[in-house]
């Protein structure tokens, strides 16, 4: 891109970004608008890697019944 490009779509990204009330964490999505305000095409964006599914935990075994306790001796 020549830096004549590059410096227009610098001023609108500036200029969007004051009015846009100088937001934190929006920086690309403000660029992104200069650059279309600029006439640039947009750029294809990379396809998301599709990531395999969390496995869900194994559940433990089932426990055996507690051994049955003599009763108390009364006396």
């Amino acid at each position: 891109m020549d830096s004549d490009q590059d410096e227009k779509i610098r001023e609108i990204a500036y200029r969007l970004w004051e009015e846009a009330g100088r937001p934190a964490g929006r920086d690309l999505d403000i660029w992104l608008e200069a650059e279309a305000a600029a006439g640039k095409p947009a750029a294809k964006a990379k396809p998301a890697t599709a990531k395999a599914p969390a496995k869900a935990p194994t559940p433990a075994a089932p426990k055996a019944p507690a051994a049955k306790k003599a009763p108390a001796k009364k006396g």
